[in-house]
């Protein structure tokens, strides 16, 4: 993929949570396209200006970081391996339609997650614990 190779060269990248609603598209993007094919294109998504940073950041995504690169881990180079990147996030955007009391609201929010290979997971099914006291 080229997403690692752009995150050396430049030193920057764009984290976007992606929903439910978005789901095939994201995963239209993870292709093994060729370098010159533009993802976006392919999955109908649209590219937004980043205000700090080059990558651009999703538009249909309801929340952004833009990132500056501070390391990248090598934690496996066996098949299937691959890269831990740690970013500094200099730039937070979030659409107020998934806020409520100047907080995330998950249930608006709709975020999936990817758990490995082809599996997802939904953040529809949450729990809270209180921290102990010590």
């Amino acid at each position: 993929k080229d997403t690692l190779e752009n995150v050396r060269a430049t030193g920057e990248f764009v984290v976007n949570i992606v929903t439910e609603e978005m789901a095939e598209k994201m995963n239209l993007t993870s292709g093994e396209y060729p370098a010159d094919v533009d993802e976006f294109s392919v999955a109908g998504l649209t590219p937004c200006p980043s205000k700090l940073v080059k990558p651009p950041c999703v538009m249909e995504s309801p929340i952004n970081m833009e990132c500056r690169l501070l390391q990248i881990v090598e934690v496996s180079r066996r098949p299937l391996g691959g890269s831990l990147v740690l970013g500094e996030v200099v730039r937070f955007h979030v659409d107020s339609g998934i806020t409520h009391n100047f907080r995330i609201d998950a249930e608006k929010l709709r975020a999936i997650g990817r758990m490995g290979g082809n599996e997802y997971t939904r953040t529809s099914c949450r729990f809270e614990m209180i921290r102990p006291q010590v």
